[in-house]
């Protein structure tokens, strides 16, 4: 597991250091840093995909396209190194640094400041193995067709093939929403409405009624492609409806599909980098998926989320004072404008009641703001 990530020299981040933990959140106002934490970690992940870490840092593709080399060095640095440093819970620490010569500046890859060695043991982090889930704020949704890739899913594990799209969730879903190795095995996860059945898939059904109340969800395939269909049981005297389309239902049902299946999917040491799970969804939706973040991250998954919401936010702290997750579990952060053209952020305490230790302007305090406003005060 991932403890601390210092950045340095990178985007908006002058000198940014950051505990992590079981679970990580990321918060704060727009274009502070955030998703540049989140940034570093796919450049190492997709360069080492490359063949390529050892020798420096690829900027472009699979999982992100950041430019060249002057669109990623802070435009005040004191120097032209980059640095990534990664400590692990094994007390080790892994430097990278790479070095923006002048002649890099336009180029799309980074090299390896000259004298920096990367040990092995570094690809031994979920950060680099198929133990691991990346799903962008841009995921695949409201589709009734969706691509397949038999090795990416069956031996690699993955929900996505390209920028943290999630468009594999139909075929992860088709292939393991049985099969008994996905089986939900942690009973705090399973949820209590369907308790005797703990298949990926009869959990990821449970745990999106919880987003829109009796929803049925069918993967199947079709030639060389995956179909999703949704249905909601019938109440009373009344018929359920089946086969309906992606189209004709609420867009967050199929928006959160892939952040609950790679939630309930993700094995213990695995590691999850989710940038605004909340997207669609109503609030009390919000709230519920908050709670499974917090208990899936006290089973041995380490999630690392982007927020804006404050019902993840409040949510996570409802589980902190439910004793659903170990307040010294839980690492947030707030980001915010430095002074001086750089980064800031703020590591926010949390009490073993859920109360906020250390409030920031900004910290999700808009809703008190406009009551004050409508209320006169």
């Amino acid at each position: 597991m991932i403890t601390n990530l210092l950045l340095h020299n990178f985007k908006s981040h002058k000198k940014t250091d950051l505990k992590f933990s079981n679970l990580t959140v990321l918060t704060g106002i727009n274009s502070a840093g955030k998703s540049s934490v989140i940034q570093s970690l796919l450049l190492l992940r997709q360069s080492h995909q490359k063949g390529r870490l050892e020798i420096g840092l690829d900027l472009n593709s699979p999982l992100c396209d950041l430019g060249k080399g002057n669109d990623v060095l802070f435009r005040f640095a004191d120097s032209n190194i980059i640095t990534f440093s990664i400590s692990t819970e094994e007390e080790r620490t892994y430097e990278l640094h790479f070095d923006v010569k002048e002649k890099v500046l336009f180029n799309t890859f980074i090299p390896v400041q000259e004298g920096t060695s990367i040990s092995p043991e570094l690809f031994q982090l979920p950060l680099f193995t198929s133990n691991f889930q990346y799903l962008s704020a841009l995921r695949w949704a409201s589709r009734s067709l969706y691509p397949m890739d038999t090795y990416a899913v069956e031996n690699e594990h993955q929900l996505s093939l390209a920028y943290g799209q999630g468009e594999l969730v139909a075929h992860f879903l088709e292939y393991n929403g049985r099969r008994s190795e996905y089986a939900i095995c942690d009973t705090t996860v399973l949820h209590p409405s369907f308790a005797g059945d703990n298949s990926l898939l009869a959990q990821t059904i449970a745990w999106e009624r919880e987003i829109s109340p009796r929803v049925n969800i069918k993967a199947e395939k079709k030639a060389d492609q995956v179909s999703i269909e949704y249905g909601f049981e019938g109440v009373g005297n009344n018929l359920p409806l089946t086969n309906l389309r992606s189209e004709n239902i609420g867009f967050g049902i199929s928006y959160s599909l892939s952040v609950i299946v790679a939630l309930l999917s993700a094995r213990p040491g695995a590691l999850l980098l989710i940038e605004n799970p909340e997207a669609h969804l109503h609030p009390c939706g919000q709230a519920k998926l908050a709670e499974l973040i917090a208990l899936v991250s006290q089973t041995g998954v380490q999630v690392v989320i982007e927020t804006h919401s404050d019902h993840i936010f409040n949510g996570i702290r409802r589980a902190i004072k439910n004793n659903m997750v170990d307040v010294d579990h839980v690492a947030i952060h707030y980001f915010k404008h430095g002074n001086e053209n750089h980064t800031e952020a703020v590591e926010i305490g949390i009490e073993k009641n859920g109360r906020v230790k250390n409030y920031e302007e900004g910290l999700f305090d808009q809703f008190d703001k406009d009551l004050d406003e409508l209320l006169g005060l």
